[in-house]
């Protein structure tokens, strides 16, 4: 019995939060819903468990000697996107006014201050949903590595716009392979604040090279 209560603790999450994740290539899209329900869930589970902030991830005292021994795969998705966006120009050009259109009212100098508490309270709350609560139940379930690749795989999909088949594949590639670092460095380092760092860079260098360009 108590087995059998373990995998509904671990599966009923996983469908719920993989079934928010694909309604973002449905007709209605509450994917947003995936960080509300992870992170709810998180908490009050770790509050029945009677567990400490540290055992979901919350190590912030780790943060500066993250930093230092995983600089180089933290920096990773952020040449991972300014590659993606300079080389979109050439040799996908609408990939990038697709993007550039969807993101412009945010870009500009006068709105800086807002983009970017705006992009840190948006990587964190995703590092929370797809690190801190779906790749930590797959990894009960599967290999660190595969629980790594299927929450890659439902976080390119939970980032899913319409376009044309090219900039779809395209887009949700660059998507894929930078979740991939996200969650090696979550797997290195078991620290929610230190993903989250390279996803808010990744986010903002790339935001600010759309307002350079």
């Amino acid at each position: 019995m108590k087995n059998r209560n373990e995998l509904l603790k671990t599966y009923i999450p996983i469908v719920i939060f993989g079934s928010l994740c694909l309604t973002s290539i449905g007709l209605t899209n509450i994917a947003g819903l995936t960080i509300l329900f992870s992170i709810l869930y998180l908490f009050i589970e770790n509050k029945r468990n009677k567990g400490k902030m540290e055992a979901i991830g919350f190590i912030p005292k780790n943060i500066l000697p993250d930093i230092k021994k995983y600089w180089w795969l933290i920096l990773i998705p952020v040449v991972s996107g300014i590659v993606s966006i300079s080389l979109s120009k050439f040799v996908l050009p609408e990939f990038y006014l697709h993007v550039l259109e969807r993101i412009k009212p945010m870009l500009s100098f006068n709105k800086s201050f807002l983009l970017i508490p705006q992009l840190l309270i948006l990587a964190f709350g995703e590092e929370i949903a797809f690190r801190g609560f779906f790749q930590t139940k797959l990894c009960n379930i599967t290999k660190p590595i595969s629980a790594i690749i299927i929450t890659s795989l439902f976080f390119a999909i939970g980032h899913f716009s319409a376009g044309s088949i090219s900039v779809i594949i395209y887009d949700l590639f660059f998507i894929f392979i930078d979740s991939i670092i996200y969650g090696m460095i979550y797997q290195k380092t078991k620290n929610i604040y230190s993903c989250t760092i390279s996803h808010f860079l990744a986010n903002f260098i790339g935001a600010f090279i759309f307002l350079l360009i």
